[in-house]
């Protein structure tokens, strides 16, 4: 059978237990990974990850079982589980329904790639090898502390008692390097570096370790500047963290209806910068978390979430949704079968400016750059402090030197508003947000 046929004899069999509602999620991942530490492959493997999660609604009562042997008897029990789970539940007065059966768009371009789910442990290593060999390339004083491989094959299928019955699959790859330099008695900070992908298309390992080296070797022999207020370029990662991770929180219905969300009255308000457009589009491209359906069997679509620094609106699963009197955004995620869904961003995106992350130091006339963030963020106040990694002082628009335990501070929704410009070069980041650099002003940098 199918994992669609499976989904089917899964409701089809809670509703002969005369449970009001069901659903079913079945996935099947296949994932060949391969492990560095301290400079060496400490492991190579392939595994299988196969089960279903069934939802069953009595008297709006929530019960849920999983499983990950998919024989009909097995399933069968699972089905009884669930629906005595439900009758043993709480009543909901919020539930509304699962979601009905809704078109769905095609399959987005470049989520599947024949060549990644054939991949063999033999060349999952040469890919590695790439990387590996490179960072040594690019600078002998470099070494490789950490690192994971991994490539991954997806499928699900979805179905509900209203009559949703979908699957798709999907690939994808994704590499990090974690490297340090050494020169005679001085050690760098860990650099890190990444790559996640779809497809082969476009995936260069070898570029993982070139960048993995060059940033190790850049933070050797860091010097202290005196603490001050300044500007900051932002690295992807540390924009997707300290600026947009709050974001993220905010514009969840559920946060927002439980009182969690700074945002939860801003709708049409100005929320940033003028230039700023943020918008989840679950069916961008080659996206990381692109789908045609989220993991209810909602159309996945596009939804504009900021736009000229206005709050356009928030993303939901059927449940908020429901509960809202709106439409489902189609924002449904689970991290295996053996999870109930819960809201998630797609792909975040943030529409990049015109200017090079050079061009961005360029205007900086006392400030830092940062390449990656070790700390704390508060999503619901947007509060953020850490260790500045990666860092180096920037004066008169040049990078002067590398900077040695630097602390950085401030708030996300603040940041919002001293946005000076947003970079050209965006890039997926292990979030899923894509954006490019950012410059702000107004960071408190404080170097010991």
């Amino acid at each position: 059978m199918t994992l669609a046929n499976i989904a089917e004899l899964a409701v089809n069999k809670c509703e002969s237990l005369e449970a009001d509602e069901a659903e079913a999620f079945v996935q099947r991942r296949r994932t060949t990974e391969i492990v560095l530490e301290r400079g060496e492959i400490q492991s190579e493997r392939s595994k299988t990850r196969l089960g279903i999660g069934i939802r069953a609604v009595k008297d709006k009562k929530l019960g849920f079982a999983h499983s990950s042997i998919l024989e009909k008897p097995v399933i069968e029990k699972v089905c009884v589980k669930a629906l005595r789970l439900a009758e043993s539940s709480p009543l909901n007065p919020d539930w509304v329904s699962l979601p009905p059966p809704k078109k769905v768009p095609p399959t987005p371009v470049g989520i599947y790639d024949e060549e990644v789910a054939s991949l063999t442990c033999e060349d999952v290593l040469g890919l590695v090898s790439q990387g590996y060999d490179a960072v040594k390339e690019a600078d002998p004083r470099v070494l490789i502390d950490d690192g994971k491989f991994s490539a991954s094959e997806v499928e699900i299928a979805v179905a509900n008692s209203h009559g949703i019955s979908l699957e798709e699959k999907g690939t994808t790859l994704s590499f990090f390097l974690v490297c340090v330099a050494k020169e005679r008695e001085a050690t760098s900070s860990f650099a890190y570096e990444y790559e996640i992908s779809r497809t082969l298309k476009n995936f260069l390992p070898k570029k993982v370790g070139e960048l993995a080296s060059s940033k190790a070797a850049a933070s050797l022999n860091p010097k202290t500047a005196e603490s001050f207020v300044g500007e900051a370029v932002l690295s992807a990662d540390v924009t997707a963290d300290i600026v947009f991770g709050p974001v993220i929180s905010s514009v969840n219905a559920d946060n927002v209806q439980r009182g969690r969300s700074p945002w939860a009255n801003k709708i049409g308000t100005k929320v940033s910068v003028l230039k700023l457009k943020l918008v989840d589009d679950g069916l961008l491209p080659y996206g990381v978390s692109s789908s045609s359906f989220d993991a209810e069997g909602v159309p996945s679509q596009r939804t504009i979430v900021i736009e000229n620094g206005i709050l356009r609106g928030f993303i939901y699963d059927s449940y908020a949704a429901n509960k809202g009197y709106v439409e489902s955004t189609g924002n449904a995620a689970r991290s295996d079968y053996s999870t109930l869904p819960s809201i998630s961003i797609s792909n975040l995106i943030v529409e990049p400016g015109k200017k090079e992350i050079e061009d961005l130091i360029s205007e900086v006339d006392k400030g830092v750059i940062v390449g990656r963030f070790s700390g704390n963020v508060n999503p619901q106040s947007g509060d953020f402090s850490g260790v500045a990694k990666q860092a180096s002082y920037i004066e008169n628009g040049e990078v002067k030197f590398a900077l040695a335990e630097t602390m950085i501070s401030g708030n996300a929704f603040q940041a919002l508003s001293d946005i000076l410009e947003i970079g050209s070069e965006t890039r997926a980041t292990p979030m899923g947000v894509y954006t490019p650099p950012i410059l702000l002003k107004n960071m408190k940098i404080v170097s010991k």
